[in-house]
């Protein structure tokens, strides 16, 4: 006589070969909830890599300071290099990343989509729901950040009106404006989560307009890395003649002054 199990049973997979299975392994729902949690960490890190590569071709583009110099003000490799070019590398870093996981959140949001349609009763599930509110708060969190930096600015530049020497321009410029793009692409990201929240699936809609976007993007970075790399205007070579008029600049200055120095005794 044959045992009696209770409890919920797994459901056993038909027994499929070769490529059937593997057909059945890469449509099915084996992997739905892994395939949800990289979706949702997509809608989050893809907005973010776009605002650091407009900020990189910002930073290019107007000799402002940029990643590089943030992250790398310490390092020799900018000291030899420059600022512009060490920015220019970094872009093409986020160049590489933005050609790679793009396309992974669009063919994840249409994994995803065609899943929760057959699946009715997976969006109250706990692991759809941690990774879907675990992205809406790392985007509200951030916009905060945001939004005190802004504030922060619009402070500060009130404080420093009549105080000869400040930079207010400079501050809307390169500081306000640029932080009122992080919040309006940060703010359509979490836009589209808080609907998938209610139960309303934009998902298509919000891959398609991040694909184009991040097109853009891939395109200015790329043009700007190709121009600020191949630019020798403001780079010096080691025993080029800009070395040596720089080295004739530094000696006759230190002979001028050794004379002045001579006068004065």
């Amino acid at each position: 006589m044959e045992a009696q199990h209770d409890g919920p049973h797994a459901p056993a997979a038909p027994a499929t070969g070769g490529n059937a299975f593997i057909k059945r392994e890469l449509n099915g729902s084996t992997f739905l909830t892994l395939e949800h949690i990289g979706h949702m960490a997509l809608v989050v890190i893809i907005p973010m890599l776009i605002l650091m590569g407009l900020y990189s071709a910002f930073s290019m583009w107007t000799g402002s300071a940029g990643i590089a110099s943030a992250v790398l003000s310490t390092s020799p490799l900018v000291a030899a290099s420059g600022f512009k070019m060490v920015e220019a590398v970094v872009a093409l870093f986020v160049v590489a990343a933005l050609l790679v996981l793009v396309p992974t959140l669009v063919i994840l949001d249409r994994r995803t989509r065609a899943e929760w349609h057959k699946r009715a009763g997976y969006a109250s599930r706990l692991a759809y729901k941690v990774p879907l509110y675990t992205a809406i708060g790392v985007l509200v969190a951030s916009m905060v950040v945001v939004k005190i930096e802004l504030i922060y600015i619009i402070l500060t530049s009130l404080a420093f009106i009549g105080v000869p020497g400040s930079l207010i321009g400079s501050m809307y410029l390169q500081g306000f404006l640029p932080l009122i793009l992080v919040q309006v692409v940060l703010a359509a990201a979490t836009w589209y989560l808080f609907k998938l929240a209610k139960g309303q699936d934009n998902g298509r809609m919000f891959s398609m307009i991040a694909a184009g976007v991040s097109l853009i993007t891939v395109v200015a970075l790329f043009i700007t890395s190709l121009t600020v790399l191949h630019s020798t205007s403001n780079v010096v070579q080691p025993g080029s003649s800009g070395s040596s008029s720089k080295s004739d600049s530094i000696y006759n200055s230190q002979y001028y002054q050794d004379l002045l120095n001579k006068y004065n005794q």
